[in-house]
């Protein structure tokens, strides 16, 4: 084998240039290595994960706020009622688009009240009439006929 060894590293078979078995001279100890002596403690230490949480705040979902059926009622069942149902209506879309949720389901509810007792006054007086009616014309009948 020759000496020329290259940059390949020494040959099987030979010694390389180092200090296997035996310590370095002083000053020559290459970097990390501790030759018969202790390696100092090691502690691993990890590094915080950062985690980035992101919160969406969900608005509240939109209170119903009857505007259709407080038109229904207003022009078809009671006058009264119903305007006064359109206008906790519109009240309640503006409580709504100021951020006042609770305001808004709160005339949200008297609008539909006002919506129930407007269908419910208009439904009694429509049979009344119709009984009053009916009570009428079969007195005149008997009267005619009778």
């Amino acid at each position: 084998m020759s000496e020329k060894q290259g940059n390949y590293g020494p040959q099987y078979g030979q010694q390389p240039p180092g200090y296997y078995g035996q310590q370095p001279p002083p000053g020559q100890q290459p970097p990390g290595a501790y030759y018969g002596q202790q390696q100092p403690p090691y502690a691993v230490t990890s590094q915080p994960v950062s985690t980035n949480m992101i919160i969406t705040q969900v608005p509240d979902p939109k209170p119903p706020d009857y505007l259709i059926l407080s038109i229904f009622v207003l022009l078809c069942c009671n006058l009264l009622l119903g305007l006064i149902a359109l206008v906790f209506s519109i009240l309640s879309q503006s409580a709504y688009g100021s951020g006042d949720s609770e305001s808004a389901r709160t005339h949200g509810k008297v609008a539909l009240g006002l919506n129930i007792a407007g269908i419910v006054i208009s439904v009694v007086i429509v049979v009344a009439v119709l009984i009053w009616y009916f009570a009428l014309l079969g007195s005149v009948a008997a009267a005619t006929y009778g």
